[in-house]
């Protein structure tokens, strides 16, 4: 005989059993964990990406930097503090001093176009120092370009297309043809930048264009 509602057994009344909720639970504590890790790793490739092009920028400017530095080099010896001349361009295989023009005078404050550049490698960093003034050695504050370096080296073409460690060199011009600078980031792949020179660039006494 069919049972009339009111006398459906009490049991089958009853809501989830334990096993049922404890089912439930692990069900949960399955699908949040999923969910935190997703998350963590979304969050965790942001950063990365991050990271990554935080440093390529930095790479990038360095290589601006560099070249419109290198690309107006001028030929402008400059005087020491003792009165010693120093050639227009001296590198060494780790650091490297030129002049350079086309510095623009945004504030029309009375200086010259032409400013004092040193490129160096410093604590595992590439630093670009200005100089205040052209001659003497009032070096300025350097600009960190680039940290994180396991390598930085520099090297210049002659006028027949040698390379050398140093500059300048005996009866070669007073600029180099051409610098050709590698660094290696930590973990990274070594990176050679090769930047020209200006051809024969005109020769300024150290006399003219005085801050």
């Amino acid at each position: 005989m069919t049972p009339v509602p009111d006398q459906i057994p009490a049991e089958r009344e009853a809501g989830f059993t334990l096993i049922e909720m404890l089912v439930a639970l692990v069900i949960f504590a399955i699908l949040a964990g999923a969910g935190v890790g997703l998350l963590r790793a979304s969050v965790d490739t942001q950063s990365a990406v991050e990271i990554r092009l935080a440093d390529v920028t930095a790479i990038e400017r360095l290589r601006l930097v560099l070249g419109a530095d290198l690309s107006q080099a001028v030929d402008r010896p400059t005087r020491g503090t003792g009165g010693s001349t120093n050639a227009a361009f001296v590198g060494q295989s780790d650091r490297f001093t030129l002049v350079r023009g086309g510095v623009a005078n945004l504030d029309a404050y009375p200086r010259s176009s032409l400013h004092r550049i040193a490129w160096q490698s410093n604590n595992a960093t590439v630093e670009r120092r200005a100089f205040a003034v052209l001659d003497g050695d009032n070096s300025g504050q350097a600009a960190v370009l680039a940290s994180n370096i396991a390598m930085l080296s520099f090297r210049y073409r002659g006028a027949h297309g040698n390379w050398t460690s140093t500059w300048p060199v005996d009866g070669g011009p007073p600029l180099p043809r051409a610098v050709e600078t590698t660094l290696q980031r930590e973990g990274e792949a070594p990176l050679t930048i090769v930047i020209a020179l200006p051809w024969s660039p005109s020769p300024i006494a150290a006399t003219e264009a005085q801050p």
